[in-house]
């Protein structure tokens, strides 16, 4: 689940979870999904849901955060989230899952940057243990080791990305099945969006004098 919709089903209003209802994608086709939730565009966290046994993971980097409790708020979260795609698309998937707090122990960050380094290595842990829930994420917090994981990450990236000036950065497509393409451009990350994927109207369209952020750069309530 891309980090987008993430964080407005964890941190949106209604309205802006009510946006996200993924209408092609059907959750029972699967037993688990992963994402990344970032905090006041400061900080990465890695979301785990397993669906097999009803889990639910907020799995932080950095030390001192109540991740039961966070877990605890995500569950409630996706349940409200589940909940609404049936009263609006009629979609029953997952919709019955109740989702229970979880606890993977890890090693921590010892800086204040390396947080996108551990996500990612957490969510790799995650993949080659399914559907198995890992049992803990050990990472190696030196420098020397978190500057050969970036490396090897910006090579593999590098290797599999696209322009982000071609594609939606909300759902990944360069044009819209109606054809009815509308772009806008966040002011501060300079990710393009369709503003018909953000639900805009042409009244709430800005125009090209006038500062825009999306919502993943504006911090969450």
């Amino acid at each position: 689940m891309n980090h987008y919709v993430m964080g407005l089903i964890l941190h949106g209003t209604r309205e802006q979870m009510a946006r996200q209802g993924l209408t092609n994608v059907t959750f029972d086709d699967y037993d688990g999904a992963i994402g990344f939730v970032n905090i006041r565009n400061m900080h990465w966290k890695f979301v785990y849901l397993h669906a097999l046994s009803s889990h639910i993971f907020v799995v932080d980097p950095l030390q001192g955060t109540n991740e039961v409790e966070d877990s605890r708020k995500a569950g409630h979260r996706f349940g409200q989230y589940f909940k609404m795609r049936r009263n609006r698309l009629g979609k029953e998937d997952w919709v019955n899952i109740k989702w229970k707090p979880g606890k993977i122990t890890h090693t921590f960050q010892e800086d204040v940057t390396s947080c996108g380094v551990f996500v990612m290595q957490m969510a790799k842990m995650t993949v080659m243990e399914f559907p198995k829930m890992p049992q803990s994420f050990q990472i190696d917090s030196s420098k020397e080791s978190l500057k050969n994981q970036r490396r090897l990450m910006a090579e593999e990236i590098l290797m599999a990305s696209v322009s982000k000036d071609e594609f939606c950065s909300f759902c990944g497509n360069k044009n819209l099945p109606a054809g009815d393409d509308v772009w806008i451009q966040c002011g501060n990350c300079t990710r393009w969006f369709h503003t018909q994927c953000l639900g805009m109207t042409a009244a709430q369209i800005p125009n090209k004098n006038t500062p825009w952020d999306c919502v993943l750069c504006i911090s969450p309530s």
